[in-house]
């Protein structure tokens, strides 16, 4: 089960301006990542995996679809 970057954090005992902090951004920028209004970098998501002790493929939605080929000539 997929849990999200908030969920890991407070499971974490961490607050949004220590992880905001850490990985240089305003708590304000830290908030609309977390929050999904702008996307992470992935070494961002790697210290977040780091310091949440979450499996860094947590964090990510693999979406992947069948590649179909059309063999009419």
């Amino acid at each position: 089960m997929l849990i999200s970057v908030k969920a890991a954090r407070v499971e974490a005992g961490l607050k949004q301006k220590d992880v905001a902090s850490i990985l240089g951004l305003s708590l304000t920028g830290y908030n609309r990542k977390e929050n999904g209004h702008a996307k992470f970098y992935i070494d961002e998501i790697m210290i977040l995996s780091e310091l949440t002790k979450t499996p860094l493929e947590n964090f990510f939605e693999v979406k992947c679809h069948k590649k179909t080929r059309n063999n009419s000539a």
